[in-house]
């Protein structure tokens, strides 16, 4: 018997074999705690399939035993006169069961009835969470055995003591029971008691079987792949243990996409990392390397985009390109074409480069379009500017890149005008705009020193040392560098590592060359990104990041709340909205 009591839910890891087991039964007055009263207690204590105890009473309810009750269980007020109240009895049980795992059959029940009684005395519950073999019986023996009722599990394991619908045999019947459910659990993996809990817990039993896929799995970080049967990988995941994370999707993980996986899955393997970071970027590159069909960002890398200005050209203009080819300069990558298009027209309401599409050289005329006569092209199609002046207005451009705090300012000031003037839907599409631009400067400012240089050595706690070449993780020599920009294969790769410093904070031990960035630009990029990010909360209202609160406090603003680039317009309490002189009738959609 142990010595002390056991949180059991922080026992996850001992083998069942360790674990001691009482087996409850209860009979009642009736199917309520609240006014129904326990008539006798049935216990076994069991370790290993060894019966260590035995507890049985019966209990004075001090309430008339119902009629129907009696011709179940036999139990008559009869037979209850004279026996203790149930004041005298649950300290005795309670210090019986003590340190051990509660087992019942339909555990809910007999759970609750002991618990409210302990309360009620002021004693403190029984420590959940009990294990139900009804329950577990449809994860092990089903569909063999599709009516778990008691009686049916006896004859099916062919106990020596059959239910009765009296507390001492059926908890006896119910330990033989669990002994041989705990027999053919091993063969599914069930061998400790988190498993076993987990199991318990589980709701997916057409696909519950095949949890011994991992038994062979470690015990330790890493990445863990599903294949199909023809070797397709169909999933990869990380985890800091692997086993324990690979069981979890068959204990009731209720996503239909959870379900098709394992109904397609024959084997799965594990790969053991030692780091975390080790294992986010081994997990994105096998990820784009075997794109598997149930991972959402499987493919997600061929719609990144990038802006390229190549200076080479007569009259540069800013493209949306999906590679970072060619002696040119480039940003991103972003997660979509449209990302990209944001910034790229942010770029443009500040500079006046060119827009059209037609191939230009140094000698091309061609009839302007109507941003020239608005005064947001330079028009160099008609030759309103020479190459020099043009030149000129690409090097801001790509300076303005490298040290943004005029565009940022230039930006945002647009934006506030927009919203002082209540044009709302514009506000919102520059705010967007202005945060698609902001947060591909603030990535390419630690790009430009995480991949681009050589190599690198960060610690991660007391004694973890990492390597990085080029943003890549060396792992014994094989660091292939990811240079900057990086590329859309490879772009995942970066994300994470650039996320997990950003997390982590490690400290530098060493670097082949000075990690730098200008001054100019830093601190803008963290105050905007900070407020845009928090612009939009989950439940709607808005934040101190809305376009009416980037404003100046002293100014109110009329109650829009710009979502997405979208307003919705509050009700007043008849049910009318509010309207402004000329808008349309009815909510905004």
């Amino acid at each position: 018997m142990l010595a002390g009591p056991v949180q059991t839910t922080l026992e996850d890891g001992v083998p069942l074999s360790e674990v001691e087991f009482v087996v409850v039964d209860l009979e009642t007055t009736g199917g309520s705690p609240a006014d129904s009263r326990i008539t006798e207690i049935g216990a076994v204590k069991l370790r290993g399939g060894e019966r260590l105890g035995v507890f049985q009473t019966l209990v004075d309810p001090r309430v008339p035993v119902p009629r129907r009750i009696t011709h179940l269980t036999g139990i008559d007020d009869r037979m209850l006169a004279g026996a203790p109240p149930i004041e005298w009895v649950l300290p005795s049980f309670a210090e019986f069961s003590r340190g051990c795992v509660f087992v019942a059959h339909n555990a809910r029940f007999d759970f609750t009835f002991l618990n409210v009684g302990l309360q009620r005395l002021d004693y403190d519950p029984l420590p959940p969470p009990p294990v139900c073999t009804a329950r577990l019986a449809r994860r092990v023996v089903w569909p063999d055995v599709p009516n778990v009722r008691l009686q049916t599990l006896a004859q099916y394991f062919r106990t020596a003591v059959r239910p009765t619908h009296r507390a001492l045999p059926d908890a006896e019947a119910c330990s033989e029971v669990l002994h041989g459910l705990l027999e053919l659990g091993g063969r599914l993996g069930i061998v400790t008691l988190g498993d076993l809990h987990g199991a318990v817990r589980a709701r997916g039993r057409p696909n519950f079987g095949k949890i011994g896929l991992a038994d062979h799995l470690p015990n330790a970080a890493g990445v863990y792949l599903f294949k199909a049967r023809d070797g397709r990988v169909l999933y990869v995941g990380k985890s800091k243990n692997v086993r324990s994370r690979v069981k979890s999707y068959f204990y009731g993980d209720e996503r239909k996409k959870a379900g098709d996986l394992l109904a397609e899955t024959v084997s799965i393997d594990g790969i053991a990392c030692a780091s975390e970071l080790e294992s986010l970027v081994l997990e994105a590159r096998l990820i784009r390397e075997h794109e598997p069909k149930y991972n959402r960002r499987g493919k997600t890398w061929r719609r990144y985009a990038y802006l390229k200005i190549d200076p080479g050209e007569a009259f540069p203009r800013i493209r949306v390109v999906r590679e970072p080819k060619g002696a040119a300069v480039f940003l991103g990558p972003f997660a979509t074409a449209r990302a990209a298009r944001l910034a790229k027209d942010a770029l443009e309401d500040v500079f006046e480069i060119r827009r059209c599409t037609t191939p230009m050289r140094a000698t091309t005329r061609f009839a302007p379009c109507a941003l020239a006569d608005m005064g947001r092209c330079l028009a160099p199609c008609d030759g309103r500017v020479g190459l020099e002046p043009y030149e000129e207005l690409v090097r801001s451009l790509i300076s303005s890149l490298s040290t943004p705090d005029g565009l940022l300012a230039a930006l945002e000031a647009r934006m506030h005008e927009l919203a002082e003037q209540e044009r709302f839907e514009e506000a919102a599409l520059a705010r967007d705009r202005l945060r698609a631009l902001a947060e591909a400067l603030a990535r390419s400012r630690a790009d430009r020193w995480l991949l681009s240089g050589g190599e690198m050595t960060l610690r991660h706690g007391a004694d973890a040392l990492l390597r990085l070449r080029g943003g890549d993780l060396d792992r014994g020599g094989d660091a292939r560098p990811i240079g900057a920009p990086s590329p859309r294969d490879r772009a995942d790769e970066a994300a994470v590592v650039r996320s997990w410093i950003a997390r982590n904070r490690p400290r530098l031990e060493a670097t082949e060359t000075a990690l730098v960035e200008p001054v100019s630009g830093g601190a803008e990029l963290h105050r905007l990104l900070s407020q845009l990010r928090g612009s939009t909360r989950e439940d709607g209202a808005s934040a101190p990041g809305d376009v009416r609160h980037i404003q100046a406090a002293s100014k109110p603003y009329p109650a829009e709340v710009q979502r997405l680039g979208r307003t919705v317009r509050p009700w007043t309490p008849s049910g009318s909205p509010r309207r402004r002189p000329g808008s349309r009738s009815g909510p905004s959609p």
